[in-house]
C-alpha cells in the first residue's frame, strides 16, 4: 500500500493542473485504500471552484462495474448540481478514462477531460476517432488531453491506479462467475 506521507513529499506547484493533481491523486488513494481501482476524479468550473469530487467504488458494496470515478462524478454532478452550465467544465481524472466513461463524459455535456496519466490497456482517449459517426460527432465537442502537471503527479497517478489491478481483476472475473 502506498504510505500518505508521500503528500507531504510533493512539489510544489509549478504546472497549471499541479492543485488538481493532487486532488485526483487523494481520491484514487481512498479507492486504493478501500481496495478498490486506485482512480480518482474531480469536476472544476471556468473560474477555477471545485464543484465535486469522486473516486472509484467498483468494489465498495460487493461488485457494481458502473462505480467508476468518472461515473460517481456525473452522476453527482446530475443529482446536485444539474443547473450548471456543462460547457463551462473540466473533469480531472488520474487514469486515462476507459470506453465507458468517455461515452458517459460525451453524453454529460463536459467539455474537457484533462487525465494525469495514460492507460495503455483501457484508455481511450487516444481512440476517439474509432467511433461511430454519432458519437465521433458528440466527440468534436471534447477536449482531451494529459494534463500539465509535474512527473510526480504523473508516477504517482500510476502507482495508485496499479495498486490493486491484478486483485482486482482477479475479483472481476469471480464476480461474472458467480
Amino acid at each position: 500500500m502506498i504510505n500518505r506521507t508521500i503528500f507531504q513529499q510533493a512539489p510544489e506547484a509549478d504546472y497549471e493542473d499541479d492543485i488538481w493533481a493532487r486532488l485526483c491523486c487523494e481520491q484514487a488513494m481512498l479507492a486504493a485504500e478501500e481496495n478498490g481501482y486506485g482512480v480518482g476524479a474531480l469536476l472544476v468550473n471556468e473560474d477555477l471552484d471545485l464543484i465535486t469530487e469522486a473516486h472509484n467504488k467498483v468494489f465498495s458494496e460487493g461488485y457494481q462495474s458502473q462505480r467508476h470515478a468518472e461515473m460517481e462524478l456525473i452522476n453527482q454532478l446530475e443529482l446536485h448540481f444539474a443547473d450548471l452550465p456543462r460547457d463551462s467544465l473540466t473533469l480531472y481524472v488520474s487514469l486515462e478514462p476507459c470506453l465507458m466513461c468517455t461515452g458517459r463524459i460525451l453524453l454529460s455535456g463536459i467539455r474537457r477531460v484533462r487525465y494525469l496519466t495514460r492507460d495503455p490497456d483501457g484508455g481511450f482517449a487516444c481512440h476517439l476517432h474509432h467511433l461511430p459517426p454519432a458519437w465521433k460527432n458528440l466527440s468534436s465537442r471534447l477536449s482531451v488531453a494529459q494534463a500539465r502537471v509535474h512527473p510526480f503527479w504523473k508516477k504517482l497517478a500510476r502507482q495508485l491506479a496499479e495498486e490493486n489491478l491484478v486483485r482486482n481483476r482477479e475479483k472481476v472475473l469471480k464476480a461474472w462467475r458467480g
